[in-house]
């Protein structure tokens, strides 16, 4: 949020300063102390809103002060102006002026607040006014994570410049640009399909993105996907929608398929080999990273069915049930299909994709010993796309 303050008294400026200050959000101010200034400058910035005195100097040099009210009105309200629709407070401690310029200004939509150090009148005028003026946040891309771990592999990447989080609107927020594309990575309050489901609805409404994209780890399944491998899903759905009968469970699913032109486009991307060089580059593993039998990074881009659930898999019986339902699924998980659904039926419906890496094949033998190179994988791959997206 960018503010403009006209105000020539050291004190009185520091007093507003310090309600603006005190605001629960990133606000840059920029303070004038003549009426010359306060023109030049409205006519060449926008701002989100405008905070004035009525009696300032006309000039640079001028120390007298004056009551500016007429040049103020008809410059910032003039059509031409770049605040022509900027939200402005007065905040006056000169009663007489207040009294004189209440009808002008309050027919140019313009709120006039009555300043008094040892009144608290005022700050709560200006507090009120701060928040109906704070802009709407919108992000190109937003990368949704649902463990922190995830979203530290950005981080640890490099492509985050200030790691801080955010909490806009409850979401825990942090910002990322790529390739001159604003967005934000928004790690889920917990993992699986009815949390994910909420942030990514809450998200898209608040923050209007083009492109949706989900990174983190999943389950392979043997035979389809190895330790790893990044699994996009060509289409999702979830494996433990259907109905509990005296005979069992009977599936019903509902799949969400890629976008066309986002399918194609992925699926051009990962099969070249400088995208696969992209991935690999930079990546150290410990020891005990290597999975079994491996003495290189290995890992294959796949585009393929996956399915979600709300439950975390770690039962043979129960993966070979989700192998089942669909003879080319390759992975599964507990989130990308909340990012589908909620983003296919949103009102202004985003791209959207998901890339996680394979870290166990959802049985017994589940260990946390492949999860930092699988987030950094499924980072990279996620980054790669969104960067060469047009």
């Amino acid at each position: 949020m960018k503010i403009l303050i006209l105000e020539d008294e050291n004190a009185k400026f520091q007093a507003i300063e310090s309600v603006i200050q005190g605001m629960d959000y990133c606000i840059e101010t920029k303070r004038v102390v003549n009426l010359n200034s306060y023109i030049s400058t409205i006519n060449r910035e926008k701002f989100d809103l405008i905070i004035a005195d009525l009696m300032v100097p006309r000039f640079k040099d001028s120390t007298d002060s004056e009551n500016v009210t007429e040049s103020i009105i008809d410059e910032t309200r003039d059509h031409a102006c770049r605040n022509f629709r900027t939200p402005v407070i007065v905040i006056t401690q000169f009663d007489e002026a207040a009294e004189e310029s209440f009808k002008g200004l309050n027919q140019k939509d313009i709120v006039i607040v009555t300043y008094n150090e040892s009144n608290i009148d005022w700050k709560e005028s200006l507090q009120r006014k701060l928040e109906s003026s704070i802009p709407e946040v919108s992000y190109d891309f937003i990368i949704f994570c649902a463990l922190q771990k995830e979203a530290d592999a950005f981080v640890e990447l490099g492509y985050v410049s200030d790691p801080s989080e955010k909490i806009l609107s409850s979401l825990k927020c942090t910002e990322i640009e790529i390739n001159s594309k604003k967005g934000v990575i928004v790690t889920l309050s917990r993992m699986g399909l009815v949390s994910a489901a909420i942030t990514v609805t809450k998200a898209i409404e608040k923050f209007k993105p083009n492109i949706v994209a989900m990174s983190g780890i999943c389950a392979g399944i043997d035979g389809k996907a190895n330790i790893y491998d990044v699994i996009i899903p060509s289409v999702c759905h979830q494996h433990d929608s259907g109905k509990w009968t005296s005979e069992g469970f009977i599936p019903e699913l509902y799949d969400v398929p890629l976008a066309h032109a986002a399918e194609v486009y992925i699926d051009t991307s990962i099969k070249k080999e400088s995208f696969k060089k992209f991935v690999k580059s930079d990546i150290t593993l410990g020891r005990s990273e290597f999975p079994e039998g491996c003495e290189n990074l290995e890992f294959s881009i796949k585009l393929a069915p996956t399915s979600s659930g709300s439950a975390v898999v770690a039962s043979e019986e129960m993966t070979y049930s989700i192998m089942e339902q669909h003879r080319k699924k390759t992975a599964f998980e507990m989130e990308s299909y909340a990012l589908y659904e909620a983003a296919r039926v949103s009102q202004n419906p985003p791209l959207f994709f998901s890339a996680k890496a394979v870290v166990d094949n959802g049985t017994i033998t589940k260990s946390d010993s492949f999860h930092r190179v699988a987030c950094l994988l499924s980072a990279k791959v996620v980054y790669k796309l969104l960067e060469d997206w047009n």
